[in-house]
């Protein structure tokens, strides 16, 4: 089945959950009491999309790229300008809102998730424009390499190499931020590693969303009786167990540098660590946050009951618990960074 007829089938089935979810929050009300319609629409089109992609390993990465990047392109951030960088040979974007006045607060060095197979600067300007007007930061996000045309440890010194140019450009480390989330959260937490080993300047501090920090056969993504929902259907094509293999190649798991919960994470700065009370990943994430505390990692733990995986960059503005959420973000990097 070539790509017209696999997209119209995924056009097919989101647009049967949309029905199916309006028509069930309509008569049952939402699944959980702080969810708006909105939201739960938006969840049930990913829901939907993994389980479509799960089901059909056909799909193939680029594909999948190119419809994510498509559905993205509804909702430029007309509020932020984007300003396109080359960071030593790596592509990326400035993103700054038009609302902040004067200088940034800081400057956030963001690391966008997806696998490390999918997302992009494109897929992500919306929640990083909304993100950067929260904050009166200017965020840099970068388009690293993606597997599995590049395999670990490619996309780490894409981001080590660019963070080297950061610094050459005259940004002060002490008004610098890490940031990413999922794919790109275990990847900012393994650049700090990095950085750290390397006698880089570090950060300030650093906020990791929902970061996927174990890759190895011991996480909970790979085992489903370790999950706190049932979002996603376990099978031999689990779209995060391709992931893991398309990323790791022939590295093992469990090299601080893929893994980050097998580091050593002393003395990297302080660190705002979110999760969704309803995600697959929590119990990686509780599991980190431990590793964080016996290495005596200054760590703020953020878990909101019945959000989804990285639910800060979804409908943002329209759902009090993301707000909230994205409020603390703001408070962290203010405390830390702003004096």
């Amino acid at each position: 089945m070539d790509f017209v007829a696999r997209y119209v089938f995924l056009l097919y089935s989101i647009i049967l959950t949309i029905g199916r979810t309006a028509w069930r929050w309509l008569i049952n009300g939402p699944k959980f009491g702080t969810w708006s319609i909105w939201m739960e629409l938006e969840i049930a089109v990913i829901i939907e999309s993994i389980k479509v992609f799960d089901s059909r390993p056909d799909f193939t990465w680029e594909e999948i790229r190119f419809m994510q990047d498509m559905s993205a392109r509804w909702c430029l951030p007309w509020e932020a300008v984007v300003e396109k960088v080359n960071c030593n040979g790596i592509r990326g974007e400035f993103i700054t809102s038009k609302s902040i006045k004067g200088e940034p607060k800081s400057t956030v060095f963001y690391l966008h998730g997806g696998g490390y197979c999918v997302g992009s600067c494109a897929s992500y300007r919306k929640p990083i424009a909304n993100l950067s007007k929260i904050t009166e930061s200017r965020f840099l996000v970068l388009e690293y390499s993606r597997a599995p045309e590049n395999q670990y440890p490619f996309a780490l010194e894409q981001v080590f190499e660019a963070y080297k140019w950061l610094l050459g450009q005259g940004v002060d480390p002490s008004k610098l931020v890490i940031a990413g989330d999922s794919a790109g959260g275990g990847l900012a937490a393994a650049l700090l590693v990095a950085l750290r080993d390397r006698g880089l300047p570090l950060p300030k501090c650093s906020v990791l969303m929902s970061p996927w920090t174990d890759l190895s056969p011991n996480s909970c993504m790979q085992n489903e009786k370790l999950w706190t929902c049932d979002h996603t259907a376990y099978n031999s094509n689990n779209l995060c167990i391709r992931f893991a293999k398309s990323y790791l190649g022939n590295s093992t798991p469990k090299h601080p540098l893929i893994s980050p919960y097998y580091a050593n994470l002393q003395g990297l700065p302080p660190m705002l660590l979110t999760a969704g009370g309803d995600e697959t990943l929590l119990y990686d994430i509780e599991r980190f946050h431990e590793r964080c505390k016996e290495h005596d990692l200054n760590v703020t733990f953020d878990v909101v009951a019945n959000m989804p995986h990285v639910y800060q960059i979804l409908h943002q503005g329209l759902h009090k618990d993301i707000d909230a959420s994205l409020d603390r973000i703001q408070q962290f990097i203010w405390e830390n960074v702003v004096q």
